[in-house]
């Protein structure tokens, strides 16, 4: 009976990590996905507000597919390291490098950071096993992924 309630116990927890990781990762790179389309659906206006910040227009396509690509494989669960790592790199200048709108403390950039803090915690939780990173591994070897959320 004891082996019987840890095999339950445990199965729960996986799948609520998992759960939770599908929820953030569909959400927020939803979020992502809209804003890259966006900007490079109309660049133009895009290219001049980061004209005004000193910024290249190759910067501003670079955030733009960033956004695009970064937010896709969010919600695939593909290659989460590197696209959270890219998307918080983005989220990073947009909370400190850029001239805020407002006061308090976050410049009038709040959102930004809550997009920033979701992707570390992303970048922490993994893909988990709704995810096609965890279909693959386990079609191709036979095994769960062990570093991420199971």
């Amino acid at each position: 009976m004891k082996k019987f309630k840890e095999v339950i116990v445990h199965n729960y927890h996986q799948h609520q990590s998992s759960g939770g990781a599908l929820i953030l990762r569909v959400m927020i790179g939803l979020t992502f996905l809209i804003h890259g389309y966006d900007k490079l659906a109309d660049i133009a206006p895009v290219i001049k507000f980061f004209g005004s910040l000193g910024l290249s227009p190759f910067q501003a396509y670079l955030v733009g597919w960033v956004e695009l690509v970064g937010g896709a494989l969010l919600i695939l669960g593909l290659f989460m390291k590197p696209s959270t790592i890219a998307l918080m790199t983005v989220m990073a200048v947009a909370v400190f490098g850029i001239p805020g709108k407002g006061s308090g403390l976050f410049w009038g950039h709040e959102y930004e950071f809550v997009l920033l803090i979701a992707l570390l915690g992303l970048y922490v939780l993994g893909s988990g096993r709704y995810s096609l990173l965890h279909v693959y591994h386990k079609y191709r070897h036979g095994t769960p992924i062990a570093t991420d959320a199971k």
